[in-house]
């Protein structure tokens, strides 16, 4: 009896077969996992375009983040959609980041962005990468064929395959139907989001064809352990795309100077409270003292330019509820793309400041950050 092979196996056993039969050579992309190796990129206007990967697309560093303003959400059918004024809000912000540079644009189905985002990105549908993923419950290959009669195609699909440590059969049933819809020219990348380091690290050893990866990442949460994790995924030439840049919305709030209209997602973090540690507004103090030495630069800001200088990451995508968060986020970029002396003292101020409010600076929701990343 023939002993069986591993899916894994099967899959190196056919690209040597493809080599010998004249098929062309496998494009690899190698880097020293311990070497800081930058993606290839260009500017164009204001705006930094980065290499997802080892695809053929370059995605703007600051992309637009799929999650809507809690202010204007309504109760639907599947999930929730957007008032009148919220969705035309939303559509104005996103044709203004489209005119900034903006090219990437994620979009979630069940709160209701699907049809507005395929009308704003029609015109121009060439120039605009759609993001998506399945958040209803539906076979994915329908879900896959829906998007791309709506789109004309998806330029990047992820599954989220949950926070666990292992691929089940069930998430490479849906990969092996994403892996398909690419060979058929439905999709142009394809990918997971996870929360969990274990879970992305699975993805790398057992999802052939994994074009990239979206995880949280912000100088806060950066200070967990990526040692495992970000060399193999540099190795691999896998793109790397940070979602929760400024935790939500939450390091607004650490801010002293941050607009009253600015806030987190789900709810207000305020920076003072009855039982704060009595060393809170001496930190707060010093954060405020580091933020004098910025003339015309916030707390975001910086944060936001710790995640642009990170050459192993391609994009950056934040939420925006409002236009002067996206003037903000844009105008991160045009000044430099490197972290000065002077803004590495303002996160290290508010590292202290978030270490002291312990663990109520994030929204309730959104604890998982500190729970799954933080040292």
């Amino acid at each position: 009896m023939n002993n069986p092979i591993s899916r894994r196996e099967f899959f190196q056993h056919a690209s040597t077969v493809a080599l010998a039969a004249g098929l062309g050579p496998i494009s690899a992309w190698r880097a020293d996992a311990q070497q800081e190796t930058p993606v290839d990129q260009f500017r164009r206007a204001g705006m930094l375009y980065r290499r997802l990967g080892k695809t053929d697309l370059f995605v703007s560093v600051l992309s637009f983040g799929s999650h809507t303003d809690p202010a204007f959400k309504k109760p639907a059918e599947h999930g929730c959609v957007l008032t009148a004024e919220g969705q035309a809000r939303r559509d104005r912000q996103i044709a203004r980041a489209l005119d900034l540079g903006v090219n990437l644009v994620d979009t979630y189905e069940n709160e209701g962005q699907w049809e507005p985002v395929a009308r704003l990105v029609q015109p121009e549908r060439d120039k605009v990468l759609v993001s998506l993923c399945r958040n209803l419950p539906m076979f994915i290959g329908e879900h896959i064929d829906r998007a791309a009669r709506l789109f004309g195609h998806v330029d990047l699909y992820r599954i989220y395959p949950g926070d666990g440590a292992e691929i089940d059969s069930r998430i490479l049933e849906d990969w092996d139907m994403m892996r398909k819809a690419k060979e058929a020219g439905k999709i142009r990348a394809i990918g997971i989001a996870s929360h969990s380091e274990a879970m992305m690290n699975a993805a790398l050893k057992e999802l052939e064809g994994l074009d990239y990866i979206m995880f949280p990442y912000n100088f806060i949460h950066a200070r967990a352990d990526y040692s495992e994790f970000l060399p193999a995924a540099i190795r691999k030439g896998v793109g790397l795309i940070a979602i929760k840049p400024l935790a939500a919305g939450s390091i607004i709030r650490l801010d002293p100077r941050a607009p009253a209209e600015s806030k987190p997602e789900n709810e207000r973090t305020q920076i003072y409270g009855k039982r704060n540690q009595i060393l809170l507004p001496a930190v707060v103090a010093e954060l405020t003292k580091a933020l004098e030495r910025l003339p015309g630069e916030s707390l975001c800001q910086a944060a936001l330019r710790f995640v642009y200088s990170q050459p192993f990451i391609t994009a950056a995508m934040p939420g925006m509820f409002l236009e002067r968060e996206l003037l903000d986020n844009y105008e991160a970029l045009q000044r430099h793309v490197e972290l000065s002396r002077a803004e590495s003292a303002v996160l290290d101020a508010a590292i202290r400041l978030a270490d002291l409010r312990g663990r109520s600076w994030l929204p309730r929701n959104y604890l998982w950050l500190d729970e799954q990343w933080r040292a």
